[in-house]
């Protein structure tokens, strides 16, 4: 499992947007990306993970690159390409 850093997520600007809408803090964007409760491989290149955050369930949808510009790490980059939530919907009295 890779662990990724603020230095190495970067957000596109349609999904920083979705993360803006829906509250998502990059806190909680990177704890998905490195604790996932469910991780996919869409492609061979794309990856999908999710986590529960109380009653919100947070998606982030991603490719991993190498960097653009080798400073010396073998860390992987994660460019995010979309964030999304949905909400548990509470339980109503019969």
């Amino acid at each position: 499992m890779y662990h990724f850093t603020k230095q190495n997520v970067f957000i596109l600007p349609h999904s920083e947007d979705y993360r803006k809408f829906y509250g998502v803090s990059l806190d909680e964007v990177l704890t998905t990306l490195n604790e996932p409760e469910v991780q996919e491989g869409v492609s061979v290149d794309r990856f999908t993970v999710e986590k529960q955050f109380g009653k919100r369930r947070i998606y982030v949808y991603y490719y991993r690159t190498l960097p653009l510009q080798n400073r010396g790490e073998d860390a992987l980059c994660a460019v995010v390409d979309f964030v999304s939530v949905t909400e548990d919907s509470e339980t109503k009295p019969d």
